[in-house]
């Protein structure tokens, strides 16, 4: 299963056959991967110095087993069930036909789908695997579970294999090459190499073939992820934006989500599209370059903010088995909706946003290379479409939303309202803020930008001449400790303001920079100053996750198969990583929560945190109600005067289900081993804070 590891776009970029490979090309091969610790050079963020660190020389290895989404796909019922009868009834036609049957499984993964082979009565079982600690495991699995003497596994790309490798061309094809966009894992690539190469002309492919939707929809929220808006202030001016920002494709890369969790906000305008079928079977049957175009009808008014793409796949030649990816809206009710994080829907922006009524007649006009999806309902370019505003390749869709986001904006505003006067001299820091622009808007006297992050920068700088505000806003194009007070025009700050926000964070409490930039401004400080915002506080909740927890839960017995060999190998990747606490954007997760809110540590930013000491937090979470513990969510809030700016829970109703920002990423601890726990029971968290390299090392006991 090529495909049997997660290549979501939100954490990778366009990807080949055997992912991993494409970034290590020393991988192939048998090549054992041997720890050795080593030495690196790394930027901190947070405090703007280099740092060294010990590191694994393997890390890179370590990293993508245990955050790879194999786990994810190997809980995933539906899929295996259908993999497994579709080999089945393959096996089943090849047998009714007299023929001896060859299987080839390419990016194998664990080896679950060359033994679904064997035990459905393949003769001979090939299986290819590029990723040697993968293979490794591979290998192990197939002997643990007897079939050692069945499965030839061999550990290469399927576009290095020959046929002196496998002795004869085979007449199965059995593959997962799929991610998200169905062809980004460099299925066109490996489909037609292997029918050129590999396999015989009248072979049977498990799947047989893709089918690819899309549908035209209206979404506020999605809306605010594709475009900066105006921002209106309360003295009658703005903060305008271009007009290219409104008429740019954006980015090449998808913006994937599980927008079931938005079925309450979305509005479908057309009934879903049949845009492009790929068929696996056949040699040839799947050009690099394709291009169609359908009349729709609207069956709703509104605006087309968006597109939301997904695929079914026809497992078996006759296409009795059908395994979809469709959103909630387009199943039936009355069947269960399987749940994946390896595969999810897809959205696409348009070019312009067009309003449409009831009854409207309208194209769609669909195109893809080997490797990306492109949409529109317009006639575009038969190549990737590029950002040509420069907001899609600065900053993230989560980034944009968040930008846009209107109570976040209003919290800034009405800060800014109340301590900027007209002899305010203010410093903003933070990467890609709209701040400044908002503090010269409210007529602060000067504004001084800190941005650390050279594209945001570039981009700020670009709105500021679009607002005329060149001589409001002085762009500080250094780092903190060289600043000097001809710098800052020989004036003194009055106000510093932070969101905080850097480009580099991944977790809710690394926004910190500003707080280190401080510390070599002090002297450049009114002895007045007001510092914004003054604290944080990171809190903690005890959850029950619906389904997030599968992504790291072991799997043990798959379809009848020992997957354990697997299970050891990601605990064994897992505990080598240093940091047990990783992002994610939890409103996509459903859960209940199983504690209260748990403040467990605090910053204050009124306090240099240069030559301070480390900070200790010894904090008990009390369970609030019986259930299953599988996780952690963390987060941050920031403290500013009355105000509390929440990149996690939005509000404490004291519900079972939290309502999480969904412009922010929160941190998360996934239990490998989830566990019942009563009312009133409680476990103890260490948190330790380390000032030097702002690092922060959460543990629970």
């Amino acid at each position: 299963m090529e495909g049997e590891k997660n290549v979501k776009k939100r954490l990778s970029n366009i990807q080949t056959e055997n992912h991993i490979e494409s970034h290590h090309d020393h991988t192939k091969g048998t090549k054992n991967v041997d720890s050795c610790p080593t030495f690196v050079a790394r930027t901190n963020p947070v405090t703007g110095k280099m740092d060294w660190i010990v590191q694994d020389e393997n890390y890179d290895y370590i990293q993508e087993i245990a955050r790879s989404g194999y786990g994810d796909m190997l809980h995933d019922k539906d899929r295996n069930e259908k993999y497994y009868k579709a080999i089945g009834q393959a096996v089943k036609l090849l047998k009714e036909q007299n023929k001896q049957v060859r299987s080839l499984d390419i990016g194998t993964g664990t080896g679950l789908l060359s033994m679904m082979a064997a035990i459905m009565g393949a003769d001979v079982v090939t299986a290819c695997e590029a990723f040697s600690p993968m293979a490794a495991c591979a290998q192990k699995v197939i002997e643990v579970n007897g079939f050692k003497d069945k499965i030839k596994l061999i550990p290469k790309r399927s576009t290095d294999v020959t046929l002196d490798d496998i002795g004869e061309r085979a007449n199965l094809l059995v593959t997962e090459l799929f991610d998200t966009e169905l062809i980004g894992e460099g299925a066109i690539g490996s489909y037609t190499d292997a029918h050129a190469r590999l396999m015989e002309d009248d072979c049977i492919a498990v799947p047989s073939s893709g089918l690819m939707y899309i549908q035209p929809i209206q979404c506020d929220f999605l809306a605010l992820c594709n475009s900066l808006q105006t921002v209106q202030l309360p003295n009658n001016t703005a903060v305008s934006m271009p007009k290219s920002l409104g008429t740019c494709s954006g980015a090449p890369l998808l913006h994937d989500l599980q927008v079931d969790e938005l079925r309450a906000e979305i509005r479908p305008l057309s009934s879903p599209v049949q845009v492009f079928k790929f068929d696996f079977g056949r040699k040839n049957a799947l050009p690099k370059h394709e291009q169609t175009q359908h009349n729709v009808t609207a069956i709703e008014g509104g605006r087309i903010d968006a597109f939301v793409m997904w695929w079914d796949l026809k497992m078996d030649p006759l296409g009795e088995i059908i395994l979809s990816c469709a959103p909630c809206w387009n199943r039936d009710s009355s069947a269960p909706i399987p749940w994946r994080d390896h595969w999810m829907q897809a959205v696409y922006y348009p070019t312009l946003c067009r309003e449409i009524k009831k009854g409207d007649n309208f194209t769609l006009y669909s195109y893809h290379d080997e490797y990306s999806l492109w949409f529109d309902t317009q006639p575009t370019q038969r190549i990737l479409p590029s950002c040509s505003c420069g907001l899609h390749v600065t900053f993230s869709r989560n980034r944009i939303g968040q930008l846009n986001e209107y109570t976040r904006n209003t919290l800034f505003i009405n800060l800014l309202q109340k301590h900027i006067t007209k002899d305010t001299v203010c410093l903003v820091i933070s990467d890609g803020s709209l701040l400044p622009l908002m503090a010269a808007r409210l007529e602060a006297k000067k504004v001084f930008y800190l941005d650390g992050n050279h594209a945001t920068r570039k981009f700020v700088k670009e709105l500021i001449r679009h607002n005329n505000l060149e001589d409001k806003i002085v762009l500080l194009d250094k780092s903190a400790e060289d600043i000097l007070p001809e710098d800052l025009l020989n004036l003194k700050i009055d106000l510093v303001i932070a969101e905080p926000f850097l480009q580099a964070a991944l977790l809710p409490w690394e926004h910190l920079y500003f707080w280190y930039a401080l510390h070599y401004l002090k002297s450049l400080l009114s002895e007045n100053v007001v510092i914004l915002p003054e604290s944080m506080t990171v809190k903690a909740m005890a959850v029950q996750f619906r389904d997030l927890h599968k992504i790291r839960a072991p799997v043990g017995i798959c379809e009848g198969f020992d997957i354990s060999e697997f299970d050891q190998l990601i605990k064994i990747s897992s505990d080598s990583i240093d940091d047990s606490v990783e992002p994610q954007p939890l409103w996509e997760y459903p859960s209940e929560a199983l504690s209260s809110p748990t403040s467990i540590a605090f910053l204050d930013f009124t306090k240099s945190p240069v030559n301070s000491q480390q900070l200790k937090y010894s904090v008990d979470i009390m369970h609030s109600r019986d259930g299953v513990l599988n996780g952690l969510a963390l987060w941050a809030e920031y403290k500013f005067g009355q105000d509390v700016l929440s990149t996690g829970l939005l509000y404490d109703d004291q519900s079972h289900v939290p309502k999480w920002d969904k412009f922010s990423k929160q941190g998360v601890i996934l239990y490998h081993n989830a566990k019942a726990v009563k009312k009133e029971t409680k476990f103890n968290m260490l948190v330790a804070f380390n000032p030097d390299n702002g690092d922060f090392c959460i543990k629970v006991e």
